[in-house]
């Protein structure tokens, strides 16, 4: 378990001097307008924007911008991840910062971690 919240750029760079991964389970509250503690599973595709999209991103994540959709997309182009990257998207309640849950991801934390624990399973 490891906190990727540094900069999609570093973590491609990380990624590329370990040993590879077969799987890479990420964990993430993105606000897409759903309701709070919606939880959305999936397994990335691996498709990528065109590379003036791709630069925008680089030049996003390189300027301090840290999302889900800049990791995967940033990563995706300069490599590093795995083949089967699974991810689980929670939308969170509120997008402040401070320490612990809203009460609506604090609810949801069993099923958080289930997801994450069914995502490792082969």
């Amino acid at each position: 378990m490891e906190d990727l919240s540094y900069g999609p750029v570093a973590i491609s760079h990380n990624l590329h001097d370990r040993p590879p991964y077969d799987r890479l389970v990420l964990v993430s509250g993105v606000s897409r307008g759903r309701a709070p503690g919606t939880i959305e599973r999936y397994r990335w595709d691996g498709a990528l924007p065109s590379r003036d999209d791709i630069q925008e991103r680089v030049a996003e994540a390189v300027t301090g911008v840290i999302s889900l959709d800049n990791l995967l997309i940033v990563c995706g182009a300069l490599g590093g991840l795995p083949d089967d990257v699974r991810v689980i998207e929670v939308e969170p309640a509120d997008e402040g910062w401070g320490e612990g849950f809203s009460p609506e991801i604090e609810a949801k934390l069993p099923e958080i971690l289930e997801a994450v624990w069914t995502s490792t399973a082969p």
